[in-house]
């Protein structure tokens, strides 16, 4: 839930300076747009991957609740995000199980 939650804060501000370029060059060109916004993603996922993947393996070890808790309190993670992220992963779960049964 914590990786959860930092992935999505993460998101989150890439979506809003991505917003902040479109606002500030609004004449940019829509191929440049969607490669600098991937670029952008890409980015943010490297600089994730490994304190994601560290965090996941000593949340595993004795009193591992704590790496995760140090997560949290470090990037002021929300600790409810990942039971709205988690819900909204369910539904679309079930609502995809309910069109390939169609």
């Amino acid at each position: 839930p914590t990786v959860v939650a930092l992935r999505s804060k993460a998101a989150d501000v890439v979506e809003a300076e991505l917003g902040r370029l479109a606002s500030r060059v609004p004449g940019l060109d829509g191929r440049v747009r969607d490669e600098v916004a991937q670029t952008v993603r890409r980015v943010v996922d490297k600089l994730l991957h490994e304190p994601t993947v560290r965090v996941k393996q000593l949340a595993e070890s004795p009193a591992g609740d704590h790496y995760a808790e140090a997560l949290r309190e470090l990037f002021n993670l929300d600790p409810k995000v990942p039971d709205a992220v988690r819900r909204v992963d369910s539904v679309e779960t079930e609502t995809n199980k309910k069109e390939v049964g169609r």
